[in-house]
Order: structure tokens, then sequence, then C-alpha cells
């Protein structure tokens, strides 16, 4: 009878729940179930599960696995920089390791990130150390070649190889860009070379792409519409008088005035303001050269921009034309504010029926020359910091008619 009992019980226990609504689960439910990792808070350059703690006696870095465990923890003395520097290397390899995002030893693409840590471990007063912002130029640029010849040997990249290159870059609008990015493969093969890793570099003696020179002439006029626009530009939540359009406004008067290259101004020190006038390093230098400046003196316009640029800074930064964090402009960030205000500008001329295009701070330096030839201002070789005139002749005269005089 017991047994009838229970079976009677289970009977009825399983028609119940036959004839119970089913409840469907829905996709919110789902997806509570799934383990995610959130965005970092504070983006440090790790890889993908990566982490690092940062302690009073201790500094660690570990792979977190999907399940919440750690895949590996190593760990060194916070004081000592030399085993941190190890230990973040040896942590971040295992990391790409583990996600499928190691580098193959004996690649370019091994060599390249092998330059950039060779320049990076220069001193910054080593003559074959490059800028910092041509370094950040480069590694963009090294993206693209990656892309192509990563997962070659770098003894296997062939002279056709390059122009092969050279020549599907061209087709795609950008000649200029692929003879910068070939120079720079130049330069990580010849590093190559140095360390034994190829015998010739396949670059040597490549004919580049034809390029047309710039011929951009800018007027006093578009100079002066520009800083016109950037004040009217207030800051982001009109909470400040002033924007960082301003200050790049200011920046482009201040490399006209002193005849200076775009790096030059945007990483003009305070330290260079001198009761004269102001001191400007001459960006490019030769191998074995020391640091050249030129000291541009005071002229009432010239004083008046700097020291608008020094009141419009908000926070204590070392640089005159530094962004709203004090830091110096990379070349990305000033391009797209710039991009943006000349946007600006340019709704401007069509309501005034008066002539604008867009130019960019590298066209200072030609429009000054152009200008003070024009004025047939004898020093324009000190004020540009070139060595011969030949040079400035060819790169920044713009000039578009020559005034000359009649033989009698």
């Amino acid at each position: 009878m017991r047994v009838l009992r229970r079976a009677h019980e289970w009977h009825r226990t399983s028609v119940a729940r036959a004839s119970a609504p089913r409840r469907r689960v829905r996709r919110t439910e789902l997806r509570c179930t799934i383990t995610m990792i959130g965005r970092r808070k504070r983006p440090d350059g790790l890889p993908f599960r990566l982490y690092a703690h940062y302690g009073k006696h201790k500094v660690s870095f570990g792979y977190k696995l999907p399940n919440g465990r750690w895949a590996f923890r190593l760990s060194a003395p916070a004081h000592n920089k030399e085993a941190l520097a190890e230990i973040r290397k040896q942590a971040i390899e295992r990391a790409e390791a583990l996600n499928g995002n190691a580098i193959e030893p004996g690649t370019v693409e091994a060599l390249v990130a092998r330059y950039f840590e060779w320049q990076d471990g220069l001193p910054h007063a080593d003559e074959r150390r490059k800028a910092q912002s041509t370094l950040d130029e480069n590694r963009v640029e090294s993206k693209r070649l990656v892309k192509v010849f990563g997962k070659m040997a770098p003894a296997a990249i062939k002279p056709k190889h390059v122009y092969g290159y050279l020549d599907k870059r061209a087709q795609l609008g950008a000649p200029a860009k692929a003879n910068k990015e070939i120079a720079l493969l130049s330069a990580i093969l010849e590093y190559g070379r140095r360390r034994g890793e190829l015998e010739t570099n396949p670059c040597r003696g490549i004919e580049y792409n034809p390029t047309r020179p710039r011929q951009r002439y800018v007027t006093q006029e578009e100079i002066e519409l520009a800083v016109e626009v950037a004040r009217s530009r207030r800051s982001v939540g009109d909470q400040l008088p002033s924007s960082a359009y301003l200050i790049q406004a200011l920046c482009i008067q201040a490399a006209y005035l002193t005849v200076s290259r775009p790096t030059e101004m945007r990483e003009l020190h305070r330290q260079g303001i001198r009761p004269e006038g102001v001191e400007v390093p001459i960006g490019r230098r030769k191998a074995g050269e020391q640091q050249r400046v030129k000291l541009v003196l005071w002229s009432p316009e010239l004083k008046a921009v700097i020291d608008e640029a020094l009141a419009l800074q908000r926070t204590s930064s070392v640089h005159v034309f530094g962004n709203t964090a004090g830091q110096v402009y990379t070349r990305s960030g000033w391009n797209t504010n710039w991009s943006r205000l000349m946007g600006y500008c340019e709704k401007e001329p069509q309501a005034r029926g008066v002539p604008f295009e867009r130019f960019a701070l590298r066209d200072m330096r030609p429009a000054a020359v152009t200008d003070r030839q024009e004025e047939r201002d004898d020093r324009i070789i000190g004020a540009t910091g070139h060595a011969d005139e030949r040079m400035v002749r060819k790169t920044y005269d713009r000039r578009r008619q020559r005034k000359v005089r009649a033989t009698r």
C-alpha cells in the first residue's frame, strides 16, 4: 500500500507540473548570467584582462581569467624601477600570448616593436633619438607598415615589395604619406641591419613617389579672421570667456611673427620668454650639432600675443600654447580642434562676401617668409634658422609674382 501511495503522489505531481504554464526566461536574465568585464576606469595601456595594482611597498601585475581566477601574478618592490619595468614587460608578453596577440619573433612586427623600445630608451640628449612628436606620428605610420609587412622576415623584403607599397598607396591618394611610411620602414630596417637581422636595406636607393609642393599662401586678412572667430567662440559649457580655439589662433599669430615651424610653436616653453624677446629652439638639427636657438626681439604685436596666451592658461603649464590640461598639443589633438575652427571660419566669409580658404599652422612660416621677401628683408636667413638661402627660396618663398626693375 505504501508503494502504491507514493506512486500515486508522484503521478499527481508530474501531472501538475506538466499542466502548469512554462515560464519564459527573459533576455535580461540571460545577460545577467554572463560574466562581463567592464571598461577600464583609467586607461593604462595594458592588454585585455591584464591589471596592475600599485601598493605602497609592492607593485603587481595579474591576468584575470573569465572565471575570476588569476592566471598569473607578478610582483616587485615599488621602489625598484628596473624590476618593475622587467615584470611589466613579462606580464604584457604573457598576457598577449594568452589573448592570442603575441608578436611572432623574427618578423618585421617584432623588429618594429624593438625599434620603438630602443628609441624610447635613448636619453633625450642623444642625437639619435627622435623628437617625441615625431615618434608619436611614427607609431601611427608603423601600423600601416605592420599590416603589410608585419608577418614577413626583415630579410625577405625586396625592393619590389617596397615599390608595390608606394604604388598602391599612391593609387589610394596618399603618395606623400607613403613616402613618409617607407622612410620610417627604412630607418627600422637599418636598425635591424645593425643588429644583424638582414644584410642589405631594401629601401636604399628607392625612388619615392613624386609629390606636388604645397603652394598655399595665407593672407593677413585670413589670419585676422581666424583670430576674430576664435575670440567669438566660448569654452565648452560656456563657463569661461575664452576657448581653446583662441589659444590656437594666438599660436598661429606667433608662428607667423617668429617665422617658426609648427613643432617649435606648439612646444614653446615659458622659460623661453626673455626680457628682450622670445627664445625659440630651432627644431631640426643634423647629427653632431648642438641645439641652436634664435632670439626673436619683441615687437608690440608679438608681445601682445604672448602676454594674452599666458593670461589664458588656466593651469600652471610650462608651455605657452598648451592645451586645457596644460600639456603640449599632440598633432592629432591640434588638427581636430583646428579643423573645427576652420569650419566656423568658412561660414563667416560666405556672409561677408570675402574670400577665405582653410589653412594650417605649417602655412605660417612660408607666409612670413613670403611677406618678408616682398619687403626685401635681408635678414630672412637668421629668421628661419636655415644655413643658406637656397632652401628658403625653394620651400618657403610662395610669391606668385616677382617685382623687378627694368634694365634701364
